[in-house]
C-alpha cells in the first residue's frame, strides 16, 4: 500500500513546472482553515443554513482530522523521500489524513448542496477545491492517500450534517436585525485577520490574503444595504 502511495505522490509531485507553481500555489490555499471560515461565513449571509451547516462540518472534521494525525503521527513525504518538490514550509510530520485536504472536502459537498447536484455551476466550483486537494500532494507536503482520506471525511461529515441538521436550524435568525448585522460583523472579522497579516499555509497563497478579504468586504456592503432598504 505505502509503495503505491509513494508511486502516485512520484507521478503527481516528480514532474514540477512554473504553471503548476502558480497555479496550485494558490489554489492550495482554499483549505486553510481561516479562508474555509470566512467562505463558510460569507455563505451564511444568503444561505443561512448551508453557510451554519458547512461552518459546525468544517470545525468537526477538522477537529477529528487533527486528532487522527496525532493517532497515526505519519511522517511527510519531506521526511522519507529525496528530492521532494515542495512548496511553502518543509513539514514532516502529521501527515494523515490531510486537513487542508478535509476543509476541501467540506466545500466541495457544500458546492454541489448549494445549486443541486445536477447543476454544472456546482461541479465548477466544486472541481476547484477538488484542484486544491490535489495541490497539497504536488506541493510536497501530503500523499495521495492522505489527501484521499481527507476528502472522504470532509464531504461525509458535510452530508451527514446537512441531512441531519439543515431543516432543523431556525431560520428567523437570519432575518433578526441583529442575526443579519452580526453575520456581517462575523465575515468582517475573519476577513480582517486573514488580510491583516495572516500566515496563510501554504505561503504562496498570500493572493488570497488580499483577494478574499476585499471581496468579502464588496459582500457584506452589498448584503448590509439590501438589508437597509428594506428595513
Amino acid at each position: 500500500m505505502q509503495a503505491l502511495n509513494e508511486q502516485w505522490f512520484r507521478v503527481m509531485n516528480g514532474h514540477p513546472s512554473a504553471w503548476g507553481d502558480a497555479l496550485f500555489g494558490v489554489l492550495s490555499g482554499l483549505g486553510d482553515g481561516l479562508v474555509v471560515a470566512l467562505l463558510c461565513a460569507m455563505l451564511m449571509l444568503w444561505r443561512w443554513r448551508l453557510g451554519v451547516v458547512g461552518m459546525l462540518a468544517f470545525i468537526v472534521s477538522g477537529l477529528l482530522a487533527q486528532g487522527l494525525k496525532r493517532l497515526f503521527d505519519a511522517p511527510r513525504p519531506p521526511a522519507v523521500l529525496d528530492h521532494v518538490h515542495v512548496l511553502g514550509e518543509v513539514l514532516r510530520a502529521h501527515s494523515f489524513p490531510s486537513g487542508h485536504a478535509t476543509s476541501d472536502g467540506v466545500m466541495f459537498a457544500t458546492a454541489l448542496l448549494l445549486w443541486g447536484w445536477k447543476d454544472v455551476r456546482g461541479w465548477l466550483l466544486g472541481t476547484l477545491f477538488l484542484l486544491a486537494a490535489m495541490g497539497r500532494v504536488y506541493g510536497g507536503v501530503h500523499f495521495p492517500f492522505d489527501v484521499l482520506a481527507g476528502l472522504v471525511l470532509g464531504v461525509s461529515m458535510m452530508v451527514l450534517l446537512w441531512r441531519w441538521l439543515g431543516a432543523r436550524i431556525p431560520s428567523a435568525w437570519q432575518t433578526h436585525p441583529w442575526g443579519w448585522r452580526l453575520n456581517g460583523m462575523l465575515v468582517l472579522i475573519l476577513a480582517a485577520v486573514l488580510g491583516l497579516g495572516y500566515r496563510i499555509q501554504p505561503m504562496t497563497a498570500g493572493a488570497l490574503t488580499l483577494l478574499l478579504p476585499v471581496c468579502a468586504l464588496l459582500l457584506v456592503a452589498r448584503y448590509w444595504k439590501q438589508r437597509l432598504a428594506h428595513g
